[in-house]
C-alpha cells in the first residue's frame, strides 16, 4: 500500500466547541463533528433568524452533550494549503486526529470551555457526514480517536457519476495508490469548464420544501471541497478496508431518500464491530440537518451515544 508524503510544516485547524455546563450529563461525551463535502463546520450549527432549531450543536448541547466541530485541512477557516489536491483521506484524518486528542485532553483537564470543570470520565465519539462519514472512518481505523463512531450518509461510492478510469482506481476494496487519485481528481475538479455528464438527481441533497432562508444559510455554510478526499468518497470500495478495520461500535445513519439506498450493504461492510446500529431517517434526503424530521434522528443518536457511554 503506498503512501503520499505528508506535507512539511504545522497547520491548525479553526473551530469551535459548544457546551452548556449546567447541563452537562454525569458520564460526559464529546461528540467530535466531520462535514462533507464542500461544507464548513457550519452544516451542524446552522443558525438561521426566525428558524431556531437548526443547528445540531444547540440540540446536543441543551441535552448535555459537548459538541466540537473543525474545518478540514485546506478549508474554511483552517489553514490553506498550497495544492488542495495533496489533502488525502490519510493526511487529511491524521491532521483531524491530533486536534481532536487535544480537544479531549482539554476537557478532560478542565481547561477548554470555562465554567466546565476537569472531566476525568469523557467519552469521545466521532460523528461525519458524507465525506466527512468517510474521512472519519479513515481516521478511527488508522488511529483510533474515539470510543464509537456515527457516520452518517456515507455509503458505497457514487459509480454512476465517475467515469470508467476512475472506476479502475477502485481495487479489491482498497485505493492502493493515493497518487492515482490526486491525479484523477486534478483531471475531474480542476477543468470546471468540463463538467461530468453525470450527476445525483435534483432534491438528492436537500428537501425540496427546505425554507428559502434556511436553504440561503446552507449556501452560505459552504467552503471550498477536498477534491481528493471527496472523489475517494464517491468511489466504490475505497476505503472498505478502513472500515473493515474499525473494532469501536458503529452508528450509520440514512436518509430514506439519500444518495445511497443499499443499506445493510453499507452495514455489512464494518466487518470486526460487534455492535452495529442502523437508522434511516423518513423523509430525508442526504443532507439530514436540513430535513423536517432531524431531530428524529438526533434523538437516536443521542440515544446511541448515551449507550456507548455507559455499555454495562
Amino acid at each position: 500500500m503506498s503512501e503520499c508524503v505528508p506535507f512539511p510544516g504545522s497547520f491548525t485547524l479553526n473551530g469551535w466547541v459548544r457546551a452548556s455546563p449546567d447541563r452537562t450529563s454525569p458520564t460526559p461525551i464529546l461528540l467530535c463533528c466531520l462535514a462533507g463535502g464542500k461544507c464548513s463546520t457550519g452544516y451542524f450549527d446552522l443558525q438561521v433568524d426566525g428558524y431556531p432549531d437548526y443547528s445540531m450543536a444547540d440540540y446536543f448541547a441543551a441535552r448535555g452533550f459537548i459538541v466540537a466541530a473543525f474545518d478540514h485541512l485546506g478549508v474554511g477557516s483552517s489553514s490553506p494549503v498550497d495544492d488542495i489536491f495533496l489533502v488525502t483521506p490519510r493526511l487529511a484524518s491524521a491532521v483531524s486526529d491530533h486536534a481532536h486528542r487535544a480537544v479531549a485532553r482539554g476537557l478532560v483537564s478542565g481547561t477548554l470551555v470555562p465554567g466546565l470543570p476537569p472531566l476525568p470520565d469523557l467519552v469521545p465519539i466521532g460523528v461525519g457526514h458524507s465525506m466527512g462519514g468517510m474521512l472519519l472512518g479513515v481516521q478511527q481505523a488508522r488511529h483510533a480517536t474515539f470510543a464509537a463512531v456515527a457516520i452518517l450518509g456515507h455509503g458505497v461510492g457514487l459509480p454512476t457519476v465517475l467515469t470508467e478510469e476512475e472506476l479502475s482506481c477502485a481495487h479489491d476494496g482498497d485505493v492502493s495508490d493515493e497518487e492515482a487519485v490526486i491525479t484523477l481528481a486534478r483531471t475531474r475538479f480542476a477543468a470546471p469548464e468540463n463538467p461530468p455528464a453525470s450527476r445525483p438527481p435534483p432534491g438528492s441533497f436537500l428537501p425540496p420544501d427546505l425554507p428559502e432562508p434556511v436553504r440561503t444559510a446552507f449556501a452560505a455554510q459552504q467552503t471550498e471541497l477536498l477534491f481528493s478526499c471527496g472523489l475517494t468518497s464517491m468511489l466504490p470500495g475505497s476505503t472498505d478496508g478502513e472500515k473493515a478495520a474499525i473494532t469501536a461500535p458503529v452508528f450509520l445513519g440514512f436518509g430514506d431518500d439519500d444518495l445511497t439506498q443499499d443499506f445493510v450493504g453499507c452495514a455489512a461492510l464494518y466487518t470486526a464491530a460487534n455492535d452495529i446500529s442502523l437508522f434511516v431517517l423518513p423523509g430525508a434526503a442526504h443532507c439530514h440537518n436540513q430535513s423536517a424530521r432531524r431531530t428524529m434522528l438526533w434523538d437516536r443518536l443521542a440515544h446511541w451515544a448515551r449507550g456507548c457511554g455507559n455499555p454495562f
